[in-house]
């Protein structure tokens, strides 16, 4: 697909790009969970480092496109590494929790881009881990509920998000970790045991 200037691509939330080698190493006795390290690009062309935990057998999307997306084929639970821009005059504690799903679902962003069909979309919670202005990075976590349609077109299924942001010289890098809605609230499950892992073990720049 043809690449989006920044005037084109507005609030719409892309593929954090890599930059650099990564490498993908399996941990524990069991081997069920591997550690991501590696790094993506800041808004000023700088290394940013990132890392997180995933399932082992989650498999590598779109790298052709430079981005960061694993899926879980069994299931359809996805992944993403994405930065959107923070609209002018404001930052990720002020921004409202609209922007977030509506940055991640814009018809222009990347997760929508590649192949996700997504109907209704919300940013239903939200909470700041980081809000210290003083602090090196601001640190906010989100839950978004929404749609995708099946391959009919008419069938949806409804999933839950949970988004893991911090801001980067204005712009918001997210960790997106979705599931099923019915699994995903059934918080002892071990889908949302997953997600969870996901999440709590992203770290950017740091």
């Amino acid at each position: 697909r043809p690449a989006l200037t920044k005037e084109e691509l507005g609030n719409a939330a892309v593929y954090a790009r890599v930059s650099g080698a990564s490498s993908v190493r399996s941990f524990g006795l069991s081997k069920l969970n591997s550690h991501y390290e590696g790094s993506v690009e800041s808004p000023s062309g700088e290394s940013l480092p990132v890392q997180f935990d995933l399932p082992t057998d989650w498999l590598q999307l779109d790298r052709a496109n430079g981005g960061i997306q694993y899926v879980d084929q069994r299931n359809g639970n996805k992944l993403y590494v994405l930065r959107a821009p923070l609209p002018p005059g404001t930052d990720l504690a002020a921004v409202p929790k609209s922007f977030f799903d509506d940055a991640v679902f814009d018809e222009k962003s990347d997760v929508i881009r590649f192949g996700t069909v997504v109907g209704a979309h919300k940013t239903t919670k939200s909470s700041m881990t980081q809000d210290d202005a003083k602090a090196a990075y601001l640190h906010r976590r989100l839950q978004l509920n929404y749609e995708t349609l099946a391959g009919n077109g008419v069938q949806t299924i409804e999933r839950r998000g949970l988004v893991d942001a911090y801001e980067i010289e204005g712009y918001a890098y997210m960790m997106l970790a979705s599931g099923n809605a019915i699994k995903f609230d059934k918080k002892d499950s071990p889908e949302r045991g997953t997600i969870d892992m996901i999440v709590d073990s992203f770290l950017l720049g740091q």
